[in-house]
């Protein structure tokens, strides 16, 4: 059933990946620069440049997230694929954190920084991620129950 409170959640996971994809996740605080997640932009004078390069793996493991979450919607009917899927889900945003985290701290090195709303969205998307899969759980549980009854 798609009504269930699991599809609430995934489909917020969907929603965050997608605006993480859209939104800084660092600034520095002495020089111009901005990292999101397909890359980094900085001022060059006055110029605005964008950097690509092995940044854009975050933007291309987020989205590769949120499409899993989107398909993870729809196994309703087969609850253990659907949780296998979140745990698969788990561990693509959790390399998609340690990304981020790593390029963050090489950028620190050279001038300090701040996060910014991006990366708290990822973080966002991960909680939603485990409650969607706490659910699903409680679910099969329930239904492993009502099949002993019987």
């Amino acid at each position: 059933m798609i009504q269930r409170i699991q599809t609430i959640f995934l489909f917020l996971v969907v929603v965050l990946l997608i605006t993480f994809n859209f939104l800084p996740y660092w600034q520095s605080n002495a020089e111009d620069i901005t990292l999101f997640s397909y890359g980094y932009q900085f001022t060059n004078g006055e110029n605005l440049v964008l950097e690509f390069g092995l940044y854009t793996a975050v933007a291309v493991l987020s989205s590769i997230g949120a499409l899993v979450a989107l398909i993870e919607i729809f196994m309703h009917k087969n609850r253990m694929l659907q949780m296998m899927m979140s745990v698969i889900n788990s561990f693509i945003m959790m390399i998609t954190i340690g990304l981020m985290a790593y390029f963050i701290y090489e950028l620190q090195k050279s001038t300090p920084g701040k996060f910014e709303p991006g990366s708290f969205t990822l973080a966002m998307a991960m909680f939603m991620n485990i409650l969607a899969r706490r659910f699903i759980q409680k679910d099969e549980n329930l239904v492993r129950s009502v099949d002993r009854i019987r």
